[in-house]
């Protein structure tokens, strides 16, 4: 993956390309290298950049990027807080599937993870205007009110929990990705112990690739295992 610039060219084992080579031309097309090796020229997709952008941090994988969207209820509109920007894999996501009518409220601790997540979510997000960040701890601070999700991407979530509950709207979720059964048993039980959420519920989700060629069809060697558990649970009144 490389950006296309003036006078550049891309090097590779099987032979070169000068970017002028791709410049005006339409996705999907083949070139020959200067070792008569044939390379075909996309623009990445989401999956890609995200896999391949700067980064400072480990990112949220695809495979639980999608389901955070959709257990987090994500839609066009979406008022939604993320804690822990990270290198902003996830915060690229949001602005998506929020779009143009929605917000993003970025926390990290982090100035310089903050930067990294702007950085990247301005070369990927279709809507980047609207993500705001904040450099601030969320067991202090949550600056919104009414929201509709809230993801925490951060070690000790159950510290956070008052102030989520204040920040959320009734019927508003409550997701948290961990890596850890220990870490989510913690939440679990801070969830319960305020009495003021409900249908808690923990995921984990493993993507394996499969090789599919004639009558050769098995599972490839690797695969995508253990990332991180999804936590949500949803805001409700006191009994």
């Amino acid at each position: 993956m490389f950006v296309l610039e003036k006078d550049g060219s891309f090097e590779s084992h099987i032979g070169n390309l000068d970017h002028e080579d791709f410049c005006g031309l339409e996705e999907g097309t083949w070139f020959r290298t200067r070792t008569g090796h044939w390379m075909v020229a996309f623009r990445p997709t989401k999956y890609e950049y995200i896999l391949n952008m700067k980064r400072i941090a480990t990112v949220v994988y695809p495979k639980d990027i999608g389901a955070i969207l959709t257990y987090g209820n994500l839609f066009p509109g979406a008022e939604v807080l993320e804690a822990g920007s990270g290198s902003g894999a996830l915060t690229i996501a949001l602005s998506d599937a929020v779009g143009p009518t929605g917000h993003v409220y970025s926390y990290d601790v982090r100035q310089d993870m903050s930067d990294m997540a702007q950085t990247n979510l301005q070369g990927a997000a279709r809507y980047p205007a609207n993500v705001q960040f904040f450099t601030e701890d969320i067991v202090q601070n949550i600056y919104q009110s009414e929201l509709d999700c809230v993801i925490l991407d951060m070690p000790e979530p159950w510290h956070t929990i008052q102030k989520v509950y204040e920040s959320l709207k009734l019927g508003g979720i409550v997701l948290s990705f961990l890596p850890t059964i220990m870490q989510v048993s913690d939440l679990v039980q801070s969830l319960k112990d305020t009495g003021e959420f409900t249908l808690i519920n923990t995921i984990e989700l493993m993507e394996r690739p499969w090789d599919v060629g004639g009558r050769s069809v098995r599972p490839a060697h690797r695969m995508v295992g253990h990332t991180g558990f999804i936590t949500t649970a949803r805001k409700c009144q006191s009994r």
